[in-house]
């Protein structure tokens, strides 16, 4: 198992131990490994294809037709309903 050191200082600093602190974290290196397996997740080469197609369709099927979008309280009927 490799290791590495990491220094953060400021208002990084403040963050980390904040995180740790608000989300009962054992210990800073429990949170920094949650951030980076956040990290991975957000920059998966799957999303970044389903924001290319699926994302990217509906948009401009909403901007070819504007009648199509809904206010937010009709989203939120529809999730409640779901």
């Amino acid at each position: 198992m490799s290791e590495a050191k990491v220094t953060l200082s400021g208002e990084t600093a403040d963050r980390l131990l904040r995180l740790v602190a608000e989300q009962n974290y054992a210990r800073p290196e429990d949170a920094m490994a949650d951030a980076l397996d956040a990290l991975e997740a957000n920059t998966a080469p799957s999303i970044d294809e389903w924001l290319k197609t699926t994302i990217r369709a509906r948009a401009e099927a909403l901007a070819a037709d504007p009648s199509r979008a809904m206010t937010a309280d009709e989203v939120r009927a529809r999730i409640i309903k779901a």
